[in-house]
């Protein structure tokens, strides 16, 4: 019977390691699809006007501000992981 409840809480143990691996890797796709856009907002920043130029800065640092949170989230799963 107990190796019977230390296999079901290893195996569990397991699952639950892949799934924080799962979701590390999700959230650093997150992020580098934020700093993908963070760039294209900065790219269009420099070719618009003065009206563009501010609506293009606040997507960009929307953006940077999402890529880090991503960034930290993926972190803190693969820490949960192991």
């Amino acid at each position: 019977m107990k190796k019977m409840l230390f296999a079901l809480a290893a195996s569990l143990t397991v699952l639950s390691a892949g799934a924080q691996v799962g979701k590390a890797a999700s959230e650093a796709t997150d992020a580098a699809k934020h700093k993908i856009d963070e760039k294209r907002a900065d790219s269009e920043a420099e070719k618009s006007g003065p009206v563009g130029k501010a609506v293009n800065n606040v997507k960009s640092g929307y953006h940077k501000n999402r890529s880090k949170a991503s960034a930290d989230k993926a972190k803190q799963s693969l820490k949960n992981a192991g």
